[in-house]
């Protein structure tokens, strides 16, 4: 009779499968392009194989026909690129741009060295001279006051050197604030290019609510800093993917929703913008973090992200998603049934709730999974890792929801460590050894996002199911084996999750960031009485000198 109640549980599973992915892929109504087409597109010829991190002499070789193929495609969206430097197959883009009747913004990179500073101009005006009728301007040097890499006066000097040179307006592009520490530059400029990237405003970004506000009020005070100049946005979007930073959340709808509403209000504005950019370089995800590689409107296959007109979905698969999540679920009650041992009908309708979570959490981890690995045999072994903590700790959650049979107290680190010299496991063993592969991963990425973790990624999806599970076996009598043993590798792996996991909020806005530092304190939580001993260990160790000594 027990197994009655597994039916009803069962179809509450399948309705939470369906529900909440429908409401998480329905579609999003947000205002059109206008026409359907974007003023200008940052530009970069590279991809993942093929990028500055690979170049050798500061050139980097791409694939022959790669530009044509990208400025025909970007064709159908904008009537204008931005390049960042002319030099070796990058200084392709400029041909192909008149091959494709598109205008450019000539890019020229800027940095200490000044031979290359050199080779730069020289190339980037050459090519300018070739296909006057396709160019918009030549952009000398991008955030190199940014970067710190010379003196505003030795820039102003470059730049109005190569203004010397050439009829073409020439400019500089850099973030508001060093446009305000160097009003030198403006002076040396035809026209002030200012970048606005409210992901990356510190200390705490704004939410995409209250994002198009934003970015008038720096346009605006651009403006009112430099009256009488030509202002334009040389740099202006939102990623799709990474980690979010106080209000300030990457996502497809998100990135969808900031460029469609700027562009549409772009004309109201008056001042001419460019977008980054044009296509995701998975290339950046190095040097920036996830983050760093998804700020196209193309993905790195060339295909359109999301469309600039009609509504948009987060998840556009959204019904192959619910579909995985009921088979798990199903599984998940399958072999329920298959212990033959009987089950109360509280635990059959918390199954009925635990595995669709499992499931659901299973398909949006691979996703960002997907999203995030760099690819590379670490890269790919750090997925893989994650992914097994994962799919053991949904699993051992659904047992212990289930009122499997019970599952041996975790070996500590002594009886791990015996385990692993001996090659000999016991359950307990077994069960301690992943409880360590889940703590030490857990703790070294608390660590690191406490101290800097502007470009890491949260990765709570991975941790919070054996999490759950760890804690649930815990409470449970039944399992827990009390010891007097001093266990002093957990107590302060515990204690490093507990201070270091809150420290990654930014702000209480910031959900993700809440939500890991709440999966690190219930990681701990099994482990807060071997903290407590190890505390009242270390109190008696600092009370014996002075006891002596009295």
């Amino acid at each position: 009779m027990h197994r009655i109640a597994a039916l009803p549980a069962l179809l509450i599973a399948a309705a939470i499968s369906w529900f909440l992915w429908s409401y998480l892929g329905r579609p999003i109504d947000i205002v059109d392009v206008p026409r359907g087409h974007l003023q200008c597109l940052s530009y970069s010829p590279a991809s993942e194989e093929h990028s500055p991190l690979n170049a050798k002499d500061g050139l980097f070789h791409v694939p022959d026909g790669m530009v044509e193929r990208d400025l025909k495609i970007l064709s159908n969206y904008t009537d204008c690129i931005r390049t960042y430097s002319m030099l070796g197959d990058q200084g392709k883009a400029m041909k192909a741009a008149h091959e494709a009747g598109i205008k450019v913004m000539v890019g020229i990179w800027i940095g200490a060295d000044d031979e290359r500073n050199e080779a730069e101009i020289s190339e980037a005006l050459r090519l300018a001279n070739m296909y006057p009728e396709n160019v918009r301007s030549i952009v000398v040097g991008n955030e190199v006051m940014l970067r710190r890499e010379m003196t505003p006066e030795r820039l102003a000097g470059i730049i109005r050197s190569v203004k010397a040179r050439t009829a073409f307006p020439v400019t500089y592009a850099d973030i508001y604030e060093f446009w305000r520490r160097n009003p030198i530059l403006a002076d040396a400029v035809d026209l002030v290019t200012v970048h606005v990237l409210p992901y990356w405003d510190d200390p705490h970004p704004v939410s995409i609510d209250q994002v198009q506000a934003h970015s008038r009020r720096i346009i605006e005070d651009t403006q009112k800093l430099f009256p009488g100049k030509t202002i334009q946005i040389g740099e202006i979007g939102w990623p799709s993917a990474g980690r979010t930073r106080s209000g300030g959340a990457p996502s497809l709808v998100n990135e969808a929703r900031f460029v469609r509403e700027f562009a549409a209000q772009a004309e109201a504005i008056g001042v001419p913008y460019n977008l980054i950019e044009a296509i995701d370089q998975p290339w950046k995800r190095m040097p920036e973090g996830t983050v760093g590689g998804y700020w196209g409107i193309l993905d790195e296959d060339r295909e359109l992200k999301f469309p600039l007109t009609g509504p948009v979905s987060e998840w556009p698969q959204w019904r192959l998603a619910a579909a995985f999540t009921a088979a798990v679920s199903l599984i998940a009650f399958a072999w329920a049934l298959l212990w033959g041992k009987p089950i109360a009908p509280v635990r059959w309708f918390g199954l009925g709730v635990t595995a669709p979570a499992v499931g659901a959490t299973w398909w949006a981890l691979g996703d960002q999974l997907l999203t995030i690995v760099l690819n590379n045999w670490w890269g790919w072994a750090w997925i893989s890792l994650l992914m097994l903590i994962a799919v053991i700790g949904g699993g051992l959650l659904i047992y212990a929801v289930a009122g499997g049979r019970n599952v041996p107290k975790p070996a500590g680190f002594d009886g791990v460590l015996e385990a692993i010299r001996t090659r000999r496991f016991s359950g307990s063993q077994i069960i301690g050894a992943y409880h360590w592969a889940v703590m030490l991963p857990a703790v070294v990425l608390a660590v690191s996002m406490a101290i800097d973790g502007r470009h890491r990624d949260f990765l709570q999806l991975a941790f919070w199911l054996p999490a759950a599970a760890f804690l649930l076996l815990y409470i449970q009598p039944s399992t827990r084996e009390r010891t007097d043993k001093p266990q002093p590798e957990e107590a302060w792996i515990a204690l490093l999750l507990l201070v270091a996991g809150p420290f990654a909020i930014d702000q209480f806005i910031n959900l993700e960031a809440c939500v890991w530092a709440a999966t690190c304190v219930v990681l701990a939580a099994p482990w807060l009485e071997f903290v407590l001993r190890e505390g009242a260990r270390l109190r008696d160790v600092f009370r014996r000198p002075l006891s002596r000594s009295a």
